[in-house]
């Protein structure tokens, strides 16, 4: 019985059904010699009575007369065609009953369990492929479908998450220039009620406000910038791997200009056509060479390899390293490290390129080394 659960549904059906078709023709079979051979028995073994009323001289002969057994022949007859037919039928319901217990039940309740819990959105269980056949498949598409729904109802959770530690992160950053703002308004509406408002004063007001409002104007664009980035879409083309090597390496070296800082570049990898987004790769590069040269103390290497269908993007620098904020909290935004140089960032580099990174189906790790910090973007590559 194990063969026909892992049978097609069409072989199975048509086995069980001539299965059972076999064993009702039979049957059909022996009903109707059965009920010849009751019928020839009545027939031969009557029952008789002689009429001796009937005796005169004008009729001397003795009449024989048998009981008739006309309705059982009668009987036995009709039973000669139904019982046939009968068992015929039976065995196709039988058929149809057996088929659906083996083949269909398990399956069809599997699917419509699984349809209702996906209904509710409740995606943690798991589709069970019950056979090789048709429905087994069914189940297995199920089950991808129900997977692929649970990844990116997580992903639309982290990416909510994100947004509101962005969003936090923003209004935490934003509070104190407003608050400076704020101040500075104050103390010009005090001291122009109290005519003590002279014009040095008031030029070294204005001069903050200036400084806090332009600010506010970078955070807000960097906060646009992020949020335009999590709706970027990795689209995947058809590129060379010599050719995107050389064009990220021009590229990056031209970061290193006003810099002056020693630049090294490699490239591994098989000299093939490859899909990858070549603007997410390179936004992501020249935004991690530009937070490792901002660092360096002198050195700044870049190793770009392509094996098994990723890119590795490996960038490492002879400065202090990474901060243990850093290293622990990874690349959130505007996280910012304690050893920056003055130079006006908003911790929004690394989260950007962990960003991208994800985008094309990879991810950003960072470490500190003995010579000083080392950023790791991976890249999957990807079909069209």
């Amino acid at each position: 019985m194990e063969w026909i659960k892992q049978a097609n549904i069409k072989k199975s059906f048509f086995s069980i059904t001539a299965l059972f078709l076999l064993i009702g023709v039979i049957l059909g079979i022996a009903s109707f010699f059965g009920c010849v051979a009751s019928r020839d028995n009545l027939s031969t073994s009557g029952q008789f009575t002689v009429d001796f009323g009937k005796i005169s001289p004008s009729n001397p002969s003795i009449q024989v007369t048998g009981l008739s057994n006309d309705w059982r022949v009668m009987a036995i007859s009709v039973f000669q065609i139904v019982l046939p037919v009968l068992f015929v039928i039976l065995s196709l319901l039988l058929a149809d009953l057996v088929f659906y217990r083996i083949k269909l039940k398990k399956p069809l309740a599997i699917l419509k369990s699984s349809a209702e819990r996906i209904q509710r959105q409740d995606l943690d269980f798991t589709v069970e492929k019950c056979s090789d056949d048709e429905l087994g498949t069914l189940c297995s598409a199920f089950e991808m479908m129900r997977t692929e729904l649970l990844k990116n109802n997580q992903e639309l959770w982290r990416q909510m998450e994100e947004r509101k530690r962005l969003n936090a992160a923003f209004s935490h950053d934003l509070r104190n220039p407003v608050t400076v703002l704020k101040g500075s308004a104050k103390l010009l509406e005090k001291e122009l009620k109290q005519g003590a408002l002279t014009a040095q004063k008031a030029e070294d007001t204005i001069a903050l406000i200036t400084q806090y409002a332009g600010r506010i104007e970078n955070y807000v664009e960097a906060m646009t910038n992020a949020q335009k980035l999590e709706e970027l879409k990795c689209i995947p083309k058809l590129t060379h791997w010599r050719i995107l090597a050389n064009s990220l390496k021009d590229s990056l070296t031209l970061l290193n200009v006003n810099m002056e800082k020693k630049f090294e570049f490699s490239s591994r990898g098989e000299d093939r056509e490859i899909f990858a987004d070549q603007s997410i790769i390179q936004c992501t590069a020249e935004n991690l060479v530009g937070n490792a040269l901002r660092y360096a103390k002198e050195a700044v290497s870049v190793d770009f390899t392509y094996k098994q269908d990723r890119i590795v993007l490996t960038i490492s620098d002879d400065g202090s390293g990474f901060s243990s904020t850093i290293l622990q909290k990874g690349a959130t935004p505007f996280l910012r490290d304690d050893l920056a140089d003055g130079q006006e960032h908003f911790g929004m580099g690394l989260y950007v390129c962990r960003l991208l990174c994800e985008k094309h189906g990879g991810s950003l790790s960072l470490k500190n080394t003995p010579n000083g910090a080392k950023a790791i973007a991976v890249f999957s590559v990807l079909n069209p």
